[in-house]
Formats: structure tokens, C-alpha cells, sequence
């Protein structure tokens, strides 16, 4: 091959390269904007610079809450809409993903799910470039009750992505808030266990936290600072911002530390959070030898393998080599012509 063909052999691999990067971006960008899930706010929604669900109503009424779900997709989609009862997950966020969700003290009649009239998960099928509306109801109290009632509505679909053969879930929340009044209810935690262990490798204690009242405990900080009996120098410090706890729910707190030695310690725990909601909790706990070796830590998700892009590479490498199998037997050196002629020369000279 001249020096011509070269360049245009480089330029088809590049121009291979960049179609398959593009190809995949607009995978991505498919599986994003596949769909999407927007509140019709009723009448009697509280705050209207909101796009969750925030109602006041009194009680026994029967409130409507409609979503809408659009299909941005060039095909038919299926999505599942359920309405769930909101709780902490151990990452310290409000979350709906779970049908059946443990609550503390709060009373049945002031759980979100047992006021859903009817079924709380609907199936729709979305045609392409359309909007569907789900509708469930729900009764408020038969008693007026003070702070507030949370619960979610989440949308989850599966989508495909072509002929990559890749599927990603795609799922939404929006949020539900239930007032019969506007009296202020401040959130009220308890510390109710510490455990030493490990989790993803690290050392710590497991903190677990109970918020009692019909509160939301938003933009809540963690300061928590372990001392060992009879020391002056803290054993360990940490603090996180950002986090969230639903009204009734218990937060498993795992907070980092150094391995701490054997012995009896206290835990003192600040925390803050919006409107002005403010706690000191203590509590004394004790660590005894090979307290912490003995947990386990949970095991890591595996990692998808993404076939695709190994196909990918492998078939780049493949082409590679048969342009390099090519250029070398055009030139002679792997059995093509040049190369016999050379053979041939060399054993006329070795006969004379």
C-alpha cells in the first residue's frame, strides 16, 4: 500500500470509532428522555411553586392525584405507576420504591398506603410521541390530625436500547404530602442502638436513628463524635450534610471510624436540619474483642458487563489485523510475491 492508502485505511478505522461513539451517546440520550412524569395538581394543592403533590383538605374528602405520563420514545412503552408509603433508605434519602414499607408508631389510619382507594399499582401502555393520565384517590382521615402525611407516586419503565440489546429501568418519584392543617409539627429522633462493624471495607458503627412525629427532617446534618471512657481526645469525628428522614421511619446511620479498640465509649450526636430543628442525642455503647472482625460487610453489587463495547473492540482488533495480514502480504513479506522472489533468488545464487 502507497502512502495514500494508508491515510484512507486510518481514516475508515477513525470514522468507524466515531460512528460507534455516536451510536452509543444516542443510546444514552434514548434511554433519558424516554419518558417523563408531571403532577396535574388539584385545588387543593398548598403551594403551587411546587410540581409534587402538597394538599390540605379536611377530612373523609376524597382527593385525586393525576400523573401524566408522556412518551418521548419513537415506540410504545410500558409503564407501571404504584403509589407507595415513603421511608429512609440506609443512603439517608426519602424513597417509594418499596410496596410494603415497615413504619414505627404512626397509626394505620395515617399511613398513606391504607388511604389509596382501590388498587395502589396501575400498568399503562403508552403509544409513541402520546400522554396518558393515572389517576388514584385517595380518603383523607376521618380525624384531623396535626403534621403531616408522606407517601410517593413512582413510575418505573424498561427500555430498550436497539439493536445493542441493552435494557435500562427508568423510574421516577414524586412526591405526596397530606395536611389537614397548617399547625407545625417539629421532627423528634431517637437514638435507639449502636453497633460496631464494618461496611464496603470500612470500619465504623452502625447508628440507628427513629424519627417519632409526623415530620419531615429535611436538609438534616450528622455531627457524630465517639469518645472512649477516661480520654480526653476524641476517638473519632465525622460529619455529612444533605440528608433526609421520612415522618415514622428508622435511618441505619453507618458512621466511619478507625477500628476501635475494646472498651466502653460514648456516641454524642448533633443534629440539624430546616426551620430551625436542632437535637443532642448520647448514648453509651461498648465494644468488645473481635467485635468488629466478626461483621460482615454486605456484599458489593457486581457490575453489568457491557458486551457490547468488548464486541466492539474485538471486532476493531480483528479488522486491524486483516489489514495488517494484507499490507504485509502485498509487500512481500508473508508469503506474497516479493517474498517468493526473493526465495527463489537466494537458492540461484546458493547453486552457483
Amino acid at each position: 500500500m502507497n502512502k495514500w492508502s494508508w491515510r484512507r485505511v486510518g481514516l475508515m478505522l477513525l470514522g468507524l470509532v466515531a460512528s460507534l461513539s455516536i451510536g452509543a451517546q444516542s443510546v444514552t440520550a434514548k434511554v433519558r428522555n424516554s419518558y417523563s412524569l408531571t403532577a396535574q395538581l388539584p385545588v387543593t394543592q398548598t403551594n403551587a411553586n411546587v410540581t409534587y403533590f402538597d394538599l390540605t383538605a379536611p377530612e373523609n374528602s376524597v382527593q385525586p392525584l393525576t400523573v401524566i405520563v408522556t412518551n418521548h420514545a419513537a415506540q410504545a412503552q410500558q409503564v407501571t405507576v404504584s403509589a407507595n408509603d415513603a421511608y429512609t433508605a440506609n443512603s439517608g434519602l426519602i424513597s417509594y420504591d418499596h410496596a410494603a414499607v415497615k413504619t414505627l408508631n404512626s397509626p394505620q389510619a395515617l399511613r398513606f398506603s391504607k388511604l389509596v382507594q382501590g388498587r395502589r399499582t396501575q400498568t399503562v401502555s403508552v403509544a409513541a410521541g402520546k400522554a396518558t393520565k393515572v389517576t388514584f384517590k385517595v380518603k383523607m382521615p376521618a380525624t384531623p390530625f396535626n403534621g403531616l402525611i408522606l407517601g410517593g407516586i413512582r413510575s418505573v419503565a424498561v427500555v430498550g436500547a436497539g439493536s445493542a440489546g441493552v435494557q435500562s429501568q427508568v423510574a421516577y418519584n414524586l412526591s405526596v404530602v397530606l395536611r389537614h392543617n397548617a399547625t407545625p409539627v417539629m421532627p423528634k429522633v431517637q437514638l435507639k442502638r449502636i453497633l460496631p462493624g464494618v461496611q464496603l471495607g470500612k470500619s465504623g458503627i452502625r447508628v440507628q436513628l427513629q424519627n417519632t412525629q409526623a415530620a419531615i427532617v429535611s436538609q438534616m446534618t450528622f455531627t457524630g463524635t465517639v469518645t472512649k471512657r477516661g480520654a480526653d481526645k476524641a476517638s473519632a469525628h465525622y460529619q455529612q450534610h444533605q440528608l433526609q428522614m421520612a415522618p415514622h421511619s428508622e435511618f441505619n446511620y453507618f458512621m466511619p471510624t478507625k477500628t476501635l479498640a475494646p472498651g466502653h465509649y460514648k456516641l454524642q450526636v448533633r443534629l440539624t436540619g430546616r426551620n430551625g430543628y436542632a437535637q443532642v442525642l448520647t448514648k453509651q455503647f461498648h465494644v468488645t474483642a473481635g467485635q468488629q472482625l466478626s461483621s460482615t460487610a454486605p456484599a458489593l453489587k457486581a457490575q453489568a458487563i457491557n458486551w457490547w463495547f468488548y464486541g466492539i473492540m474485538a471486532a476493531l482488533g480483528l479488522l486491524s489485523a486483516m489489514i495488517l495480514i494484507y499490507w504485509g502480504y502485498r509487500q512481500g513479506r508473508i508469503g506474497g510475491p516479493r517474498h517468493r522472489q526473493k526465495a527463489r533468488g537466494g537458492h540461484d545464487n546458493d547453486k552457483s
